[in-house]
């Protein structure tokens, strides 16, 4: 849930300045390589009239992308990485706090009352794991950086070592069976 309360968020010129050297440009994500929470977003601080305040980067970039946010509304993440703050399809994007929860439904992050699949290494060690990955790489081209956020990723999945029904690599089920292919006999 958003924690900004409908405080609008005023970004000076220092504070966009020092955004950027933490955000590490990869083919696909772009990652926060600054400070985290323990809620595994990561976190960004500011002084706003006068007083210090916290926010998210993805607060912060989608601000930088399309101003200020209206009251209530949430930034939600399209590719799932808590750290991403790239704002274009299928990353960061404005949306109701409603929409963000159906999200979570929608693609297994929900906590309850059941838990989705969600990373072995839990939320915080997902996070860690990709901005200590992302750190060491010695490719720094966002391919190579790409490569290593998909290998980071993949090595929590709960679900890597089943042999996946349908090919999903393009964000689509592509799995529908041609008339003209003989179906196997099942050997069980």
């Amino acid at each position: 849930m958003s924690k900004s309360r409908g405080v609008p968020l005023r970004l000076t010129a220092s504070d966009v300045e020092r955004f950027w050297p933490h955000v590490i440009v990869t083919d696909t994500c772009a990652i926060w390589a600054g400070a985290c929470g323990g809620d595994a977003y990561g976190r960004f601080a500011l002084r706003d009239n006068g007083r210090q305040r916290t926010v998210t980067p993805h607060q912060v970039a989608a601000v930088l992308a399309w101003g200020p946010l209206a009251a209530g509304a949430t930034v939600l993440h399209d590719c799932d990485i808590r750290l991403c703050v790239r704002t274009g399809p299928g990353h960061v994007r404005v949306a109701s706090q409603a929409e963000n929860m159906r999200h979570a439904v929608q693609r297994g992050r929900a906590r309850r009352p059941r838990p989705g699949f969600v990373d072995e290494r839990g939320e915080v060690g997902l996070t860690r794991a990709i901005q200590d990955a992302m750190r060491a790489s010695p490719d720094r081209s966002s391919a190579g950086l790409a490569r290593v956020l998909r290998d980071v990723v993949a090595a929590g999945d709960p679900l890597r070592h089943q042999l996946r029904l349908f090919d999903a690599s393009e964000g689509q089920l592509s799995g529908s069976v041609s008339s003209s292919a003989p179906l196997a006999a099942a050997s069980w």
